[in-house]
């Protein structure tokens, strides 16, 4: 039980720790007077892949190798590297804001959860919501030479099961629509952490569904939630996976969370400032009137980006930061050889590179609109989307590129809006955000 909530005392019928229905959010918490600054860490998407799950073979290499750029190769380090460091800063609380694993494959959540009992034990107080890739998917696989194989995913039960001491089991209210909860992490800082994802009907769709969204009834009960909040004198951060706000003038649909005017409008009454999210992947800072919506880049893809927040209980004030996970370092420190930890920086920065060349070759090749380009003129178009790509991800202004001006000249498609909005330097930092 995390040290926070202890210090806490429900009044009512709702008992704490129940499972409170939406109608139950009304109860009384009586909060500690004293107010306290507090450390706060998010991560999203690790994509956790049990190192059990391969042998690192053919299969898993070209398994990765035609992803979209994640460093499962060092899933298990990565993993291991952030939470380390996370301890070792004294971090108040941590917050995990889904795709907790790679597919959703049991194993992988069984070990993820064993780690983070682990730095539970060092002080740090955990919450987790799952992501798009987490439950019913029909994609979990383990991978052994040459082929994939089938493994076990789990299921809605099993998440709250497995996963239910971080952050569950201290909820004062629990959405009756979804895994959703409302979870008092200190006295002065309530965290809302939202499902917004739709898995129910994966294993008949044989994918797992990308797109989120929230109900009508989970809606109300955020009202109920903020309400609740805002007698005891707390403030509110939602976390959910999908976008509230748009973080791509083309990656959209699919990342920000369904019918978003609705979901905005439901933050604004509850006077909901900002919101922490992730599932795009990239860094990016995104603000729309008075909501602002941080997400953070994949810790499972280069650069490796997480967030660091200070509450500074004075004045009421949040501090949000991004830091970056130095596994080369981390290795070095705990004596891991072997050879995907050389020059690890390096090859990481390559990886992703190639990953957005590769796309933007095959596709410049494949299409008819390009065939009186030269080789070196669609090289030169596939360097620029591949730096653009990692600037993007990264959240900073992309290098200057040759390629751009025949991207300018090039025919419309998808991949050359993709590659021109992503070539101007942002409006803002995104790796910094102060607000209350």
């Amino acid at each position: 039980m995390k040290r926070f909530t202890l210090m806490i005392l429900l009044l009512g019928t709702c008992a704490y720790l129940a499972a409170c229905s939406s109608s139950e959010a009304k109860q009384t918490v009586h909060p500690i007077k004293n107010k306290t600054d507090i450390s706060i860490r998010v991560a999203t998407d690790i994509h956790y892949l049990a190192p059990e799950l391969t042998d690192f073979g053919s299969a898993f290499e070209t398994y990765v190798a035609s992803g979209d750029g994640k460093a499962l190769q060092v899933s298990d380090e990565m993993t291991d590297a952030f939470l380390a460091d996370t301890a070792q800063n004294k971090t108040d609380i941590l917050i995990l804001s889904g795709d907790l694993t790679n597919n959703g494959e049991r194993k992988s959540h069984e070990n993820l959860a064993k780690k983070l009992k682990t730095i539970e034990k060092t002080g740090t107080d955990v919450y987790v919501i799952p992501g798009n890739h987490d439950i019913n998917n029909p994609w979990a696989r383990s991978f052994k030479a040459d082929k994939q194989y089938k493994t076990d995913s789990i299921t809605e039960q099993d998440f709250a099961k497995i996963y239910e001491d971080f952050g569950l089991k201290e909820a004062i209210s629990k959405d009756k629509f979804s895994l959703s909860y409302l979870a008092p992490a200190s006295k002065d800082v309530w965290l809302l952490m939202l499902d917004t994802n739709h898995y129910k009907s994966n294993m008949q769709l044989g994918s797992p569904q990308t797109d989120g969204g929230l109900t009508t009834g989970t809606l109300e009960w955020i009202s109920e939630a903020a309400a609740l909040a805002k007698e005891n004198g707390a403030k509110v951060i939602p976390v959910m996976h999908h976008n509230l706000l748009n973080h791509s003038e083309v990656l959209r649909q699919g990342y920000t969370i369904n019918y978003a005017e609705d979901v905005q409008n439901a933050f604004k009454k509850a006077h909901f400032t900002f919101a922490l999210s992730g599932h795009i992947h990239t860094q990016n800072i995104a603000s729309e009137g008075s909501l602002t919506d941080i997400t953070t880049n994949a810790l499972s893809v280069y650069p490796h980006k997480y967030g660091k927040i200070t509450y500074t209980g004075e004045n009421a004030l949040f501090h949000y930061q991004t830091g970056k996970v130095n596994l080369e370092a981390y290795a070095k420190q705990n004596g891991l050889t072997g050879a995907k930890f050389a020059s690890f920086n390096q090859k990481d920065y390559d990886q992703f590179y190639m990953s957005g060349y590769g796309k933007a070759m095959e596709d410049l090749t494949m299409s008819d609109d390009f065939e009186d380009y030269s080789d070196l003129e669609k090289e030169k178009m596939a360097n620029t989307m591949a730096l653009n790509n990692l600037s993007y991800f990264a959240g900073v202004a992309p290098p200057q590129s040759s390629g751009l001006a025949l991207w300018q000249k090039a025919p419309t498609s998808f991949l050359k809006t993709y590659v021109l909005s992503t070539s101007g330097k942002p409006p803002h930092s995104n790796d910094e955000w102060t607000g209350k």
